[in-house]
């Protein structure tokens, strides 16, 4: 049977960093942010390009996001019960609170209520942003909740 992963593994300054386990878990996230920072220069310098090209160029980096979609699961899949809880609890705190955000933006936007740079929605970055900030917040909810 094969060892638990443990979250602190994966945790810098945690004493039981492993930046093996590290990369193997987040080389997939690197990868995509890779292939966005490089498509939105492809973009910007290209602007000639067909539709079908550019829409292509820009969805590029879901391929890899899956990927490490994928990592993230069979890594979660292999923690313990209630570590596993723990992630479920703030991943879907995340997931939710970055949804309601972004039907406030786009309800606010709707009704021409001035946002600035987000009276189009959340971008990509953005989305990842507000995504891990609320993960954060839900993991330390969650990891007060069952201490």
């Amino acid at each position: 049977m094969n060892k638990p992963n443990l979250m602190e593994s994966v945790q810098p300054c945690s004493g039981q960093y492993s930046f093996w386990s590290d990369l193997r878990l987040n080389a997939w996230l690197g990868v995509a942010a890779i292939v966005y920072i490089t498509g939105l220069f492809l973009l910007k310098r290209n602007p000639e390009w067909s539709p079908l090209l550019r829409g292509t160029v820009a969805l590029a980096p879901l391929i890899p996001g899956l990927w490490y979609l994928r990592s993230c699961l069979r890594f979660i899949r292999g923690l313990d019960e209630l570590q596993r809880r723990i992630q479920l609890d703030a991943i879907l705190f995340a997931a939710l609170g970055t949804l309601v955000l972004g039907a406030i933006i786009a309800t606010l936007s709707a009704h021409e209520v001035p946002l600035g740079k987000f009276s189009h929605g959340l971008e990509m970055p953005e989305t990842f942003v507000v995504m891990f900030c609320l993960w954060a917040v839900g993991y330390a909810m969650a990891n007060c909740r069952y201490k």
